[in-house]
């Protein structure tokens, strides 16, 4: 990790009703290690506790007005590589695909339906 850019990542506690943020890329101080996605998912785990038992929450990081305002004017262009637009397509996994999910997969990934 770049010193002095921890002030760039996000704290746990997050404005959106019940949703923490935990991980490596979180706001603690063992920046881009195992340690740190430990440490990003202890302190995840203090703020649902936090909430739990009714006590105030944490402090959210105030985000630097530099990456509002480029966030402002960013662009979003479509992912290379994708095929389709369901949940399989961006990498989750599913108990149950459609015909046409399995048909996009099965281009997408082919290696998956190779039998052995």
């Amino acid at each position: 990790a770049i010193p002095g850019r921890n002030k760039y990542r996000p704290s746990q506690t997050t404005p959106i009703p019940h949703f923490t943020m935990a991980g490596d890329w979180t706001s603690q101080k063992f920046l881009g290690s195992m340690e740190g996605a430990v440490l990003g998912g202890k302190l995840a785990a203090e703020v649902v506790a936090n909430r739990a038992l009714g006590n105030s929450e944490m402090p959210i990081k105030d985000i630097q007005q530099h990456i509002i305002d480029s966030a402002s004017e960013f662009v979003s262009k479509e992912p290379i590589g994708v095929v389709g637009d369901g949940a399989i397509a961006f990498g989750a996994g599913a108990s149950s695909v459609s015909k046409k999910e399995e048909e996009l997969l099965k281009k997408s990934d082919p290696a998956q339906f190779a039998t052995a």
